[in-house]
C-alpha cells in the first residue's frame, strides 16, 4: 500500500517531471563541463558519477520528499526483503543467462524493412557508439579498474536506476490508480527505450519488468536493487576476466553461455519461469500471513 500523497495524480507527474527536468539540465551542465576536453576513461567515469547521482537520485529524493509525508515509504526503501526472496531473486537470474543470451541475439540480429534502412543504419550506428563509450568506461582491464567498474556501473548504476524507475516512477503510475501490471509494464518500456540502445530493447525491457515485479512481491525496493546492480556487476567482472577490455577481443565470455545448446536454452526458460512462479508464490504467502 502506498502511503496518503499530496497533490492529485496528474499533479503529481508534473511535479516529478519539473524536478526531473531542472536535475537534468543542471547534470547535463556539470557532465559538459566534465567532459568538455573529450572523452577519456576518467572523465566518464565521472560524468556517470554525476549523471546518477543528480539526474536519477536527486529528482526521486525531492519528489518522493514534496509528494509524501513518509518518502522512504513512498520509494520502498524502509525495510529489507527476505533472504528466502533475495535467493530465489538471484537464481532466477543465474539461471536465466542463457535464454537471456537468446533472446539479446534474436534483438540482435533483427532487420527493418529496406525501406526502413537509413532507419536502421543509424540505429546501429548509435549502438556502436554506446559500447565504444562503455568499452572506454570499464578502462584498462586492471585489478583497480575492475573494482572502480563494479562501484559505478555494477552498484551505483543498479541503484539510481531503479530508485528512478521503479522507486518513483512505478510508484506514481501505482498512485494513480493503474493497473499493477500496466504499471510494471509501461516502466519498464520507458527503462529500457531511455537507454536508447535498440538493439537491445527487448532483454532490457524483459529485466526492467522482473525487477518491476520483485518491488511489487517483496514491497521493498532493496531487491531490485540488489539483482540491478548483481546483473550489471557479472557483465562488468566476465568483461574483465575476459580480457575484452585489455586485449581488445569480441563479446564477453558470459554473453555466449548456452548459444550453442538448444537444450540448455529450453531448460533455462522453464526454470526461469519455475522460479519466478515460486517468487510470485512466496509473495502471495507473504500477504496470507500479514492479514492472518
Amino acid at each position: 500500500m502506498l502511503p496518503q500523497l499530496r497533490f492529485k495524480p496528474a499533479e503529481r507527474f508534473l511535479l516529478f517531471f519539473i524536478v526531473l527536468a531542472a536535475c537534468a539540465l543542471a547534470g547535463s551542465l556539470i557532465v559538459g563541463f566534465v567532459v568538455h576536453n573529450g572523452p577519456t576513461t576518467k572523465a566518464l567515469r565521472l560524468a556517470t558519477v554525476i549523471q546518477d547521482c543528480v539526474i536519477f537520485i536527486l529528482p526521486s529524493l525531492i519528489t518522493a520528499v514534496l509528494i509524501s509525508s513518509l518518502p522512504a515509504n513512498f520509494l520502498k526503501i524502509e525495510s529489507a526483503p527476505s533472504i528466502k526472496l533475495l535467493i530465489l531473486a538471484v537464481t532466477a537470474m543465474l539461471v536465466s543467462i542463457p535464454l537471456m543470451n537468446w533472446i539479446v541475439m534474436m534483438n540482435d540480429s533483427l532487420v527493418l524493412p529496406e525501406s526502413l534502412s537509413g532507419l536502421e543504419s543509424w540505429m546501429r550506428l548509435h549502438e556502436n557508439e554506446a559500447r565504444a563509450s562503455v568499452k572506454m568506461l570499464l578502462g584498462d582491464g586492471s585489478v583497480s579498474s575492475l573494482i572502480i567498474d563494479l562501484l559505478i556501473v555494477g552498484i551505483l548504476a543498479g541503484l539510481s536506476e531503479e530508485i528512478l524507475f521503479r522507486g518513483t516512477l512505478q510508484q506514481l503510475f501505482l498512485s494513480s490508480r493503474l493497473n499493477i501490471h500496466l504499471s510494471i509494464w509501461i516502466t519498464a518500456i520507458i527503462f529500457s527505450a531511455i537507454h536508447m540502445q535498440f538493439f537491445g530493447f527487448v532483454p532490457r525491457l524483459l529485466l526492467g519488468a522482473y525487477f518491476g515485479y520483485l518491488l511489487w512481491w517483496s514491497r521493498s525496493l532493496w531487491l531490485p536493487v540488489i539483482i540491478h546492480a548483481f546483473n550489471n556487476s557479472i557483465v562488468v567482472y566476465s568483461t574483465w576476466k575476459s580480457g575484452e577490455i585489455s586485449e581488445g577481443g569480441g563479446d564477453s565470455s558470459i554473453d555466449q553461455w548456452g548459444l550453442d545448446s538448444p537444450m540448455l536454452i529450453l531448460a533455462s526458460a522453464i526454470l526461469t519461469v519455475f522460479i519466478i512462479f515460486r517468487l510470485h508464490r512466496e509473495q502471495k504467502s507473504a500477504v496470507i500471513q500479514r492479514v492472518k
